[in-house]
């Protein structure tokens, strides 16, 4: 592997990992009147109370992926000047929309259609509806067991067989998941899944969601599925609370083996990045870099007792504990030397290959019930390690960037 490092690597990194902290601008449709960009189109407004709603008040976003319920454009065809506002009650989350515009279209999206698709069980149809609603909530508190409490804040924990009215709470629920996350999967009716809800006082800010696997042995394996947050309360360390309140509920279950995440998103990395690193240094400080690395010998995995210690203890894969690891490794490694840092690119590129590595039988048939002889086998394998090498080497730069925006928010916290 050729030097991919200077001097100056350090600065380029730092510079670098701000773009992880930027979102795209929208881009609305300005060449034709009648095709409208839904996520500007649609305001969402959570109340509280009939004053708030009388006063057109509440806590009020915009979603952020309506490709999902209309044209996979984000857009919407065949109103003008179209405006829609989903008022939503802030406890049990019950919408009542209303639509406006100024022309239609003969050819219009049926907006009636879309909306079904989101509310399963129905929206409220009349305004007098929505303000019965609101003052029924009134007497009400958040459905769920209640868990864990900061501030003016506190985390619920819901299940289907076991919390009393939740089936009838889920769809309305699964309306924001439509909206807020993309891509996203419904969670089952199974009573494995557990829903952690998130309120201001008594207003819904968040969800998170995990599903029990049986793996055997009655044993389980906790995966967190989805976590979301409405947008005013992104980047402001819920998630981190959420992450750590799904730790403490597979490290008091005695049937949890392990508690492990689906497929996270670079910015929810990020995040479990930090948590992970700062739970490291809580419980075993002893085996962490604490001075400047300087030499190719004090690059390497932790040792594997300590290793499987951590494990026992946190309940965490132990491909996440070592990037943990590997993180404090580059906080401390001399970023000045170009040779070392290649040698650490070395050892990130060789853990990335672990978890692709495939095991050696494996038998490719094809249709006709042939397969390829061990020469052959071996060609294709090689073939798809030079693949995985290429794919693995270009992403090591962004890596390297998160690291580093990792070990500043590390250093800003005093952790190192």
């Amino acid at each position: 592997m050729a030097n991919l490092f200077d001097e100056e690597q350090g600065q380029y990194l730092r510079m670098n990992a701000l773009k992880y902290l930027e979102k795209p601008p929208e881009i609305q449709r300005e060449d034709d009147p009648f095709i409208t960009n839904g996520s500007l189109a649609i305001t969402y407004i959570l109340v509280e109370t009939v004053e708030q709603y009388k006063a057109d008040q509440g806590l009020k976003f915009q979603p952020s992926y309506v490709h999902q319920v209309f044209r996979s454009t984000n857009e919407i065809y065949g109103y003008k000047d179209l405006k829609i506002t989903i008022h939503v009650t802030a406890l049990g989350l019950k919408p009542y929309i209303k639509i406006s515009y100024s022309e239609q279209t003969e050819d219009a999206d049926d907006l009636n259609e879309s909306f079904n698709k989101v509310y399963e069980a129905g929206f409220l149809s009349s305004e007098e509806q929505f303000i019965q609603a609101l003052e029924e909530e009134q007497n009400q508190e958040p459905l769920g067991d209640l868990i864990e409490e900061y501030g003016d804040f506190k985390i619920y924990k819901c299940q289907m067989a076991t919390t009393n009215g939740f089936v009838q709470f889920k769809p309305f629920l699964q309306a924001f998941l439509l909206v807020l996350i993309d891509g996203v999967q419904y969670p089952g009716d199974e009573n494995e899944w557990v829903y952690l809800t998130l309120y201001e006082k008594r207003v819904f800010i968040g969800l998170t969601t995990v599903f029990k696997f049986n793996i055997g042995w009655n044993k389980q394996r906790h995966r967190l599925s989805q976590m979301l947050f409405l947008p005013q309360y992104q980047r402001k360390g819920h998630g981190s609370r959420m992450l750590k309140t799904v730790y403490k509920l597979g490290l008091e279950d005695d049937k949890c083996l392990q508690i492990t995440l689906e497929d996270p998103s670079e910015d929810f990395q990020v995040m479990r990045d930090i948590t992970d690193s700062k739970i490291l240094h809580e419980h075993f400080k002893d085996i962490l870099p604490n001075k400047i690395i300087n030499s190719i010998q004090e690059i390497g995995d932790m040792p594997k007792d300590k290793l499987f210690e951590i494990m026992k203890k946190t309940k965490l894969h132990a491909y996440q504990i070592k990037r943990a690891y590997s993180i404090y490794q580059y906080a401390f490694v001399n970023k000045k030397s170009s040779k070392l840092m290649t040698e650490f690119a070395r050892y990130l590129l060789k853990e990335h290959q672990k978890p692709y590595i495939r095991k050696k039988n494996i038998l490719v048939r094809f249709e006709d019930g042939s397969s390829l002889d061990p020469k052959q086998m071996h060609l294709l394998e090689l073939k798809e390690k030079e693949d995985r090498n290429i794919i693995v080497e270009e992403s090591l730069g962004d890596e390297l960037c998160l690291f580093e925006l990792i070990a500043t928010k590390l250093r800003k916290d005093k952790v190192i």
